[in-house]
């Protein structure tokens, strides 16, 4: 091994020796951020929702979908709150994605107190579930059950249930499908905010302003609700009627959506972690100490041949 390493030329070496020294601050970098993570989730007090300060919380709930167009699974075609997945071909060197994403839209975090509208935009979210499956096309023909199976397995690691899938020969993609549930327990870490009583009334005018210009586009709409007197025109005093229409019907839909439970959690300004996870706070933390510990022996590992490499060759 030593006469090997003396023989390399000098450029063969600068890049072994330094890809070695790269690696090892990698892992060294990624062994901090994980204990730091750990750390935070321990440090963190749980919050309720409806008694939460404004800032950085940790939340302890239920996922639940948003009213409105449901989010949907691009492969499997089921509703979800939160979905990320990846789509991959096999080739003569291995595995190669060609396509991949993830959800953005809304949903909610529940608890015995309130509910909050969570932004996964820049989360770090651990799912309830994950799907493997194969197929010969390049999106799925069939479920996670069915497709391209030689047998089913189904594993817990970190609280993340793992449906494994053997591979079938001639199944050319693989299909990956991560998700949370409604109904899912959900852990979350981020910034909190509530939406107070100015925020709120600033709202009620913009919603006023916007209901005004949409009654104007339907000028006959708007003849026949506020033009009293018949003269084809709206005047100043019913103008100010249908402007008083407008806050009354804004007002009466904010207090149909209890304006008193609206919060959000979205990522933080400073660079502490924003996490969403359907694993148990105990859980999370043990994992983040093990990817800790993981890379922390790589660093050593990688760092010390990095270090023998150098000794070997300026000792010769």
């Amino acid at each position: 091994m030593s006469a090997d390493l003396l023989a390399m030329s000098t450029l063969e070496f600068s890049v072994w020796a330094g890809a070695l020294s790269l690696l090892s601050l990698t892992a060294l970098f990624f062994s901090f951020r994980n204990l730091i993570r750990a750390r935070v989730i321990e440090d963190t007090p749980t919050s309720r929702i409806r008694s939460a300060h404004q800032g950085y919380v940790e939340l302890n709930g239920k996922a639940a979908a948003m009213k409105g167009e449901p989010i949907i699974t691009p492969l499997t075609h089921s509703p979800c709150c939160w979905f990320r997945f990846k789509i991959e071909r096999k080739g003569e060197k291995g595995w190669r994605t060609v396509r991949q994403g993830g959800s953005e839209g809304l949903f909610l975090l529940k608890d015995e107190s309130g509910e909050c509208i969570v932004d996964p935009d820049g989360a770090d979210v651990t799912p309830s579930e994950k799907n493997v499956w194969y197929g010969s096309n390049s999106l799925p023909q069939t479920g996670p059950a069915t497709g391209g199976l030689d047998y089913n397995s189904s594993t817990t690691l970190f609280g993340l249930q793992l449906n494994i899938r053997s591979y079938r020969m001639g199944s050319h993609y693989r299909y990956t499908e991560e998700t949370i549930y409604p109904g899912d327990p959900l852990y979350a870490i981020g910034l909190f905010k509530s939406i107070g009583e100015a925020n709120w009334l600033a709202m009620r005018q913009d919603m006023v302003r916007e209901r005004l210009r949409q009654w104007k586009q339907d000028r006959a709409g708007l003849l026949a609700r506020f033009d009293r007197d018949g003269n084809g025109e709206i005047d100043m005093d019913e103008w100010e009627s249908a402007r008083r229409k407008a806050e009354r019907e804004v007002a009466s839909e904010q207090v149909q959506e209890d304006q008193q439970s609206l919060h959000t959690l979205s990522r933080p300004d400073s660079s502490r972690p924003f996490l969403i996870s359907s694993s148990a706070e105990f859980t999370l933390v043990k994992h983040y100490r093990r990817f800790a510990f993981g890379f922390i022996a790589g660093f050593f590992l990688l760092g010390g041949a990095s270090t023998w490499m150098l000794a070997t060759r300026f000792a010769a």
